[in-house]
């Protein structure tokens, strides 16, 4: 009788957690056209007397990435990291020793990379991977190693599962290398190489854009156009106000790339652009000499995410490095086909909030009839083209609250925020109804910026920006006050255990404290501190969502007003 195998043990849902983590980082680097070196990942080794080990190493041409992976919680973070710091330090600061270390003690890496790069003509990059948010004030502790926060993760998940090889380019820009760094282009001797492209410039007064905007249209190959661009995705890794664009649409880039694989032919629309006036130079023409279309050669500096793709991302991408059935055919198009552009360079030292704010007007004007416009875009448009309005300022100050203090890592910001704290509401009750610019329960009330009055006239960025700090910071008061006066283990957003960390708990503290500030009664945070106690007692689950204005009066009689 044969002997029953064995059952394998289920793994538990942390080691689940750990396991499908590691698997989507792997996802990432692997879609990207990186390798990963066998038989090295969690193997000890001492270097320079330190002992340590590295989760996973990553290779691409001259590019080294040693990644380390963590899934424990946003309080144990911060040790975690710090063991880590010291080996760390010792191999950022030996590159080219630590490389030629890690030769001699694993073999299969001395046989994966690639030999025709010496150590010193390597970037070497440590990447830290934590499932749970790091608090940046750690982060800071180690400014030569790149932090791969879970929603960045997930945003390079996404991207690479569907652009596969050509998201590289991307990730590139995320690990701060440059152009000139990079593969080939590190044993080269000349630096700052361009491409010149025959077009034509319309003339100023034609193009109905402002002064000293120049519009060009001209030809260039799919595959430096992919090399080249960049767009500004609403869930992407950059941290900047105002991201508006939607992501890649996998089932739209298959269709596309079937029609090219069955038609062979390019796609007639021309693709929407804009080039930095710093990277781009107009040859053989002088601006104001001309009144109709002229021609004229535009240079391009090689480089990564110079191009921003206003409109025709889907267009552009079509063509990328994939590893489907079309893919033998679109390799040879990526290179022979030529896409028609049109390219808005921008006027010489223009701000990046006007080149952001000229963007997304434009992307408004191209796409606001169209039936895949969603609202919620048209909206994210809106909000950056009026930064000033009082939606906008209560939503910049929900992700500075989000960045910073208390409800650091607790509330919900992208799709795949499980069990967070949700933050339309706060913005909606919370937020918008006291960082008004009139009233006597504003902050703005209480903002002692001798300039405020300025903000009227919408114009001065910093001074706005000033005030979004000033509100983060007087709320922060408060939520680091009620936080003290609350258990550890009843601050989690885990409903079945506290209802300390809710919509309903936030917004009724947000209403207390513009009760304050009517009556007169804001302090520091000691000062609230010594008011909240008891607080931990305070039965918030009796207030319901549309019961925020009666929490806050509730929470204002009882623990501020002199009984």
């Amino acid at each position: 009788m044969a002997k029953r195998k064995k059952a394998m043990r289920k793994p538990t849902p942390e080691e689940l957690e750990k396991i499908n983590h590691r698997k989507d980082i792997r996802s990432v680097f692997r879609n990207s056209g990186f390798t990963k070196v066998l038989s090295v990942s969690d193997k000890e080794f001492t270097f320079k007397g330190r002992t340590g080990d590295i989760d996973d190493v990553f290779v691409y041409e001259n590019i080294i990435v040693l990644a380390e992976y963590t899934c424990a919680s946003t309080r144990k973070l911060s040790g975690h990291i710090l063991l880590k710091k010291i080996l760390f330090d010792l191999i950022i600061n030996n590159k080219n020793e630590f490389i030629e270390f890690f030769e001699k003690t694993f073999e299969t890496f001395k046989k994966t990379r690639d030999k025709n790069y010496a150590p010193s003509q390597c970037e070497l990059i440590i990447l830290y991977c934590s499932k749970n948010k790091l608090e940046n004030q750690h982060k800071g502790h180690l400014p030569h190693v790149k932090f791969f926060d879970y929603p960045i993760l997930q945003y390079f998940l996404s991207i690479s599962k569907i652009i596969k090889k050509s998201s590289r380019f991307e990730l590139f820009n995320f690990l701060g290398l440059n152009y000139n760094n990079i593969g080939e282009n590190v044993l080269k001797p000349s630096k700052g190489a361009s491409v010149e492209y025959e077009g034509h410039i319309l003339p100023e007064e034609h193009s109905s854009f402002d002064k000293d905007y120049n519009v060009v249209s001209f030809y260039m190959d799919a595959e430096s156009l992919i090399g080249r661009a960049y767009v500004l995705r609403k869930e992407g890794w950059k941290k900047a106000d105002g991201l508006y664009q939607r992501m890649i649409v996998n089932t739209k880039i298959t269709k596309m790339r079937k029609y090219l694989d069955e038609q062979n032919r390019v796609f007639v629309n021309n693709i929407i652009v804009t080039l930095p006036n710093e990277k781009t130079k107009l040859l053989d023409v002088e601006a104001n000499t001309f009144n109709k279309t002229h021609p004229v050669t535009i240079q391009i500096e090689e480089g990564f995410n110079l191009i921003g793709l206003v409109d025709g991302q889907h267009r552009v991408y079509a063509y990328h490095e994939g590893d489907d059935i079309y893919e033998e055919k679109i390799s040879r198009l990526r290179k022979r086909q030529n896409l028609l552009v049109t390219g808005i360079i921008y006027p010489e030292g223009l701000e990046d909030h006007k080149r952001l704010e000229f963007e997304a007007k434009l992307f408004l004007e191209i796409n606001a009839n169209q039936t895949g416009a969603k609202s919620d875009l048209k909206q994210a448009i809106q909000l950056l083209l009026e930064p000033f309005s009082t939606i906008a300022v209560a939503k910049s100050v929900i992700s500075m609250l989000n960045n910073n203090g208390p409800l650091e890592a607790y509330l919900a910001e992208y799709f795949f925020d499980k069990g967070k704290v949700p933050t339309t509401s706060i913005v909606s009750y919370g937020l918008t109804p006291i960082v008004k610019r009139s009233g006597e329960d504003s902050l703005f009330k209480l903002w002692k910026n001798p300039n405020k009055g300025d903000l009227i006239i919408e114009k001065d960025h910093q001074l706005l920006l000033e005030y979004r700090e000033f509100c983060t910071e007087e709320i922060n008061k408060l939520l680091i006050a009620y936080k003290k006066n609350i258990p550890n283990n009843l601050w989690t957003t885990n409903k079945k255990i506290s209802k300390f960390l809710t919509v309903t708990s936030i917004n009724g503290l947000i209403n207390c404290l513009r009760l304050l500030i009517k009556n007169d009664k804001t302090g520091e945070s000691d000062y609230y501190q010594d008011k909240l106690k008891g607080i931990s007692e305070f039965r918030f689950e009796d207030y319901k969502s549309s019961q925020y204005r009666a929490l806050g009066e509730r929470l204002y009689d009882k623990f501020f007003t002199i009984k």
